[in-house]
């Protein structure tokens, strides 16, 4: 597709491996983008992962500072590179005011919809996720200095922001036999997504995201369909995706309320640099 002597390619192969290695995405029933796209990260990292040892540097101290290792194994990937994030979640006891701090990583972030709203934005939506909570009484948090589970505060940031950040609009909603999906329409930027209010440290030139894809789903949980919206990084040309079929399409259309998952790059796409072997 790169070269141009392809409009599209068909992933009827690439299909065919996963639902022989994941039976449940062998079947011709609807299934999550989300939960296909987190099978695909996990796949494709356990054969891509190289083991790096960093080891303590000669003549640091040997006491080791809280959540941090002197030396230990990290499995890296191009998959780690360019979708893993990092979260700071910042507890507080209510009680003893005694503070802890612990790290996630993340390659998706799964962002709740305002209740009830008819429409919203992406960042009422990261407001939502990124806002202060108080775990009380069955979700309290035990407590290192008291003894006990206390009443908590949780404050969660980005404390290393991915290079390519996804944003999943949590769009379904199952409880018990019940199942619905939020129709919500929410807005979002395709240029100057700006992270920096949510980023634990000083705002680095990887706060601000730009938009070069979408995944579309119409219809209801059981039966539905996806469809896609994908920037082209040497025209920056935007292009509809449905099955086979490839059409252009004007930025203006790109805002939609069957916008269900998200995907931001911190710097623009440029054409990859294609290297002939010798022959």
């Amino acid at each position: 597709m790169w070269t141009g002597e392809y409009e599209h390619i068909s992933p009827v192969e690439i299909r065919t491996v996963i639902g022989s290695l994941h039976p449940q995405f062998a079947s011709n029933t609807q299934q999550d983008a989300q939960e296909l796209l987190l099978y695909l990260f996990n796949r494709l990292h356990e054969d891509l992962e190289k083991t790096t040892v960093r080891k303590q540097p000669r003549g640091s101290l040997k006491r080791q500072e809280a959540g941090k290792s002197s030396g230990h194994s990290r499995e890296t990937s191009i998959i780690t590179h360019l979708f893993e994030g990092q979260l700071c979640y910042v507890t507080l006891c209510l009680h003893c005011d005694n503070q802890t701090r612990t790290n996630e990583v993340f390659t998706i972030l799964s962002l709740p919809i305002p209740p009830g709203a008819y429409r919203c934005s992406l960042l009422d939506c990261l407001e939502l996720f990124f806002q202060q909570s108080t775990l009380t009484r069955n979700n309290q948090i035990l407590c290192s200095s008291c003894g006990i589970k206390r009443d908590t505060a949780v404050l969660t940031s980005i404390s290393k922001a991915p290079e390519i950040l996804i944003l999943h609009l949590k769009r379904f909603e199952v409880e018990g036999l019940k199942k619905r999906k939020l129709r919500t329409d929410v807005s979002f930027s395709l240029e100057n997504l700006d992270l920096s209010p949510y980023l634990s440290s000083s705002p680095s030139c990887q706060s601000r995201y730009y938009l070069y894809a979408v995944v579309n789903h119409s219809g209801d949980l059981d039966n539905g369909h996806y469809t896609a919206y994908c920037k082209n990084a040497v025209t920056q040309r935007w292009h509809r995706f449905d099955d086979e079929i490839v059409s252009d399409i004007p930025s203006y259309l790109i805002q939609s309320p069957n916008a269900y998952i998200l995907f931001y790059t911190c710097q623009d796409f440029r054409l990859p640099c294609l290297r002939l072997s010798a022959s």
